[in-house]
């Protein structure tokens, strides 16, 4: 696995994450139902609550990581889960989705901080924190 850190992850969140509806927005109109469409999702609120939605996760499972040692990775059916974000967000703004993908950012960061060192050795943990920082960013980065 490549090497996760508390400040690669830290990085992640205030740089590259920090950064993704600002540059989503600096694409033209055009751009942007591309990037979507590409993406899957009709609005921009759909793809932030799917991002949220996971976050929501790994933010859960990392404190059952640290509790228990025979906690495992979630087994999840990827296709429901990403259905119900979507659904739990019609009706609900763009303005509003970012809002609520920034007080989980937030949020994520205040859970790696604190993390302790020997939380950076659990492979569970570890794969979390790749799965949701470096791959999920992977799979929707906005070029």
């Amino acid at each position: 696995m490549e090497s996760i850190t508390r400040q690669s992850v830290l990085d992640l969140l205030a740089g590259d994450w920090a950064e993704y509806v600002p540059r989503f927005q600096a694409l033209s109109p055009d751009a942007q139902a591309a990037f979507l469409q590409q993406q899957g999702y009709q609005r921009l609120a759909d793809l932030l609550a799917h991002i949220v939605a996971w976050w929501g996760v790994a933010m859960g499972s990392i404190p059952r990581f640290k509790s228990d040692p025979a906690a495992r990775l979630a087994e999840i059916d990827v296709d429901s889960f990403n259905a119900r974000a979507v659904e739990q967000v019609q009706g609900v703004s763009d303005a509003e989705e970012i809002r609520a993908f920034e007080a989980a950012r937030h949020k994520f960061i205040e859970v790696v901080e604190r993390l302790a060192e020997a939380d950076f050795k659990d492979d569970r943990i570890l794969t979390q924190l790749k799965w949701d920082m470096v791959n999920h960013l992977e799979e929707h980065r906005i070029h």
